[in-house]
């Protein structure tokens, strides 16, 4: 009775244990099945965001390379300006130099229409500009004058070639003979 008893029990505790290991397996097996498919999911996942950060790096190569070519257009951008500035500045400063001189030039003319409207200031003008004429011309005879007198000098230093001159007058040709007396010196 003890062994039939045991095998009872036994049996009832293989039955259990079979009952136990096939929901154990069946359970195992579904989790085995669920840990595939979450596993295919997670592999599908990671192939997808593979994809998206290639296209994420591609992309941020392709704005990098931008970036670069809109910095260096930048810069040039900016030296254009600094150079466009530079000349503004030079222009503004020829522009104000001109409108200086045009000012001048307008009040010269006005001052010059003032003179000349008037008949009196017309003659003074008249007169001065006759005076400046013949200052130019008087100046111009001087230098002849001047340049004749060094060149009369120049000849006269280098003597007058053995011609006798008596009172400044040349005696080649003339009716009346000269006679030449050399005056010895006589001895103290």
């Amino acid at each position: 009775m003890a062994t039939s008893h045991v095998r009872t029990v036994v049996l009832w505790v293989l039955g259990v244990g079979l009952l136990v290991s096939g929901s154990l397996a069946t359970k195992i097996e579904l989790d085995k099945r669920r840990i595939a498919a979450a596993l295919a999911q997670l592999e599908q996942e990671r192939d997808h965001l593979s994809q998206e950060l290639a296209l994420v790096r591609q992309t941020l190569e392709d704005r990098t390379g931008e970036l670069a070519q809109l910095q260096a257009e930048l810069e040039e951008t900016e030296q254009s300006v600094a150079q466009l500035r530079l000349e503004q500045a030079t222009l503004q400063h020829a522009n104000l130099s001109l409108t200086e001189q045009l000012a001048a030039a307008v009040q010269a003319q006005h001052t010059l229409e003032a003179k000349l409207s008037s008949l009196q200031e017309l003659k003074a003008a008249i007169r001065v500009v006759k005076h400046q004429l013949w200052q130019q011309r008087w100046q111009a005879w001087r230098q002849r004058v001047e340049a004749r007198r060094a060149a009369d000098e120049r000849k006269l230093t280098q003597g007058n070639r053995g011609f006798v001159v008596r009172n400044g007058a040349s005696t080649l040709g003339s009716p009346t003979r000269l006679q030449v007396r050399v005056h010895e010196p006589q001895p103290q």
